[in-house]
C-alpha cells in the first residue's frame, strides 16, 4: 500500500464511519441493510458472486475452505484491490475497496458484464457481520456493513500473490451450525460454475476431511465463421462420487460473449436438459428448451430475473435464436465430419 492509497483508505474509512453513524445506526433505517441483504430466495448465493468476482479478477483457480466457524475463500487472480480518492463519485474508476464498501453501487462499467463488486458480494451479510480480506496490496475486514478497517497480520495460509477472504460466522441471526449446512450443501450442487466464466477453470472446495472439485476442459475447437463450437468436458468430484457432463457450446460476441450448448449422451448422442436461461450462472428464468443458453442480461436487483422491456435483453433474444438456429446445421457438419449423426429425425 503506497502512502496515497493509505490517504485515501483513512478518508473512505472515516466518511463510510460517518455514513453508518448517521444512517445505519439510525432505528429508523434498518431496513435498508435487510433490503440490500435479504434479495435472494437461494441461500448462500453469495458463492456465485465470490467466483464472479474471482473471474473478473482473470483468475483461473479458486477454492473453499469450509470450518465450522468461518469459510475461506481464495483465488489467483491477477488484478488486485485498489483504492480511489473518496471525494470523487467516479463509478468507471471507483476502487475496489470504494465500491464494496458502498450501498448500490459498483465498479462496473457496463451493466451487463460480469460483475464487479456491487450489491451482490453484500450478500454475504447473510452469514457474516465482519468479514476479513487478505490481498497483496491491502489487509482489511469490514464493520458495520461499510466500513474497512485495516488489518495488522496477513492470513496464515494465504499463498504468495493470493486474494483471500475470511467470513467468520459471526452473524446475530444466523448460528454457525446453521451457516455450516447451509454453505455445505451449496458447495457441492454449483450448477456449471465453471461454463460460463471467461478466465476460472478450477474450483476446489473442502469440507471438513472432503475434498471435492469443479473442472472444465475443452476437448475439441471449431470456427464456423464468427460462431467458436467447442466440445467441453465439465466436471465435479464430491467425495467418492465423480460426475462428467460432456456438450457442444456454441458462441457468438457482441461486446459479450453469448452462447447456446447441447448436452451428449454418453455414446455422443444429443440429449434433453432443463436447465433455466444463465447469466453467467443460473437465473431463476425457465426457457421451456431442451438446450442451454446463456447472455449478458441486465438483470433484477436480486440477479435470479432477467429484466423485462429492456432493449438490451430483447436484443440479446434476438441474437440467441438466430444463433440456435444456426447451431443445428453446425451440429449437422460436425455429424458429418466425425461420421455420427447428431441431427437425426
Amino acid at each position: 500500500m503506497t502512502e496515497q492509497e493509505a490517504i485515501y483508505f483513512g478518508e473512505l474509512s472515516k466518511k463510510r464511519s460517518i455514513t453508518a453513524n448517521v444512517i445505519l445506526d439510525d432505528p429508523d433505517m434498518g431496513g435498508i441493510k435487510n433490503s440490500v441483504v435479504e434479495k435472494y430466495s437461494d441461500q448462500a448465493h453469495f458463492i456465485y458472486e465470490l467466483l464472479q468476482n474471482a473471474d473478473d479478477a482473470k483468475a483461473t483457480y479458486a477454492r473453499f475452505i469450509l470450518e465450522p466457524n468461518c469459510l475461506i475463500f481464495a483465488h489467483n487472480g491477477t488484478r488486485h484491490f485498489s483504492v480511489s480518492d473518496p471525494s470523487k463519485n467516479e463509478s468507471a474508476n471507483r476502487g475496489d475497496i470504494n465500491a464494496i464498501t458502498s450501498i448500490g453501487n459498483s465498479n462496473k462499467k457496463n451493466g451487463a458484464s460480469i460483475g464487479k463488486f456491487g450489491v451482490g458480494f453484500k450478500a454475504v451479510f447473510q452469514y457474516t457481520s465482519t468479514p476479513h480480506i487478505y490481498d497483496p496490496n491491502f489487509r482489511f475486514k469490514i464493520e458495520r456493513f461499510i466500513v474497512p478497517i485495516l488489518i495488522d497480520k496477513d492470513f496464515p495460509g494465504r499463498q504468495k500473490d493470493e486474494t483471500l477472504f475470511v467470513f467468520p460466522f459471526d452473524h446475530p441471526e444466523r448460528n454457525s451450525v446453521e451457516s455450516y449446512k447451509d454453505i455445505s450443501n451449496k458447495l457441492q450442487s454449483l450448477s456449471f460454475p465453471l461454463l460460463f466464466l471467461n478466465r476460472l477453470e478450477k474450483i476446489e472446495f473442502k469440507i471438513g476431511d472432503m475434498t471435492g472439485a469443479y473442472g472444465k476442459s475443452v476437448k475439441e475447437k471449431i470456427s464456423f465463421d464468427q460462431t467458436i463450437a467447442e466440445q467441453i468436458c465439465l466436471t465435479k468430484n464430491s467425495g467418492k462420487n465423480c460426475n462428467e457432463e460432456n456438450l457442444w457450446l456454441f458462441s457468438r460476441e457482441d461486446d459479450l460473449r453469448y452462447s447456446v450448448g447441447f448436452f451428449l449422451e454418453a455414446d455422443g448422442n444429443l440429449k434433453p436438459v432443463n436447465m433455466p436461461a444463465f447469466c453467467f450462472f443460473p437465473t431463476k428464468e425457465v426457457t421451456g428448451l431442451n438446450f442451454i443458453l446463456h447472455a449478458p442480461f441486465l438483470l433484477t436487483d436480486s440477479r435470479e430475473g432477467i429484466r423485462a422491456g429492456v432493449e438490451h435483453n430483447e436484443k440479446m433474444v434476438q441474437l440467441l435464436a438466430e444463433l440456435a438456429a444456426d447451431s443445428f446445421e453446425y451440429l449437422r457438419d460436425i455429424g458429418i465430419k466425425s461420421n455420427k449423426r447428431l441431427i437425426d429425425d
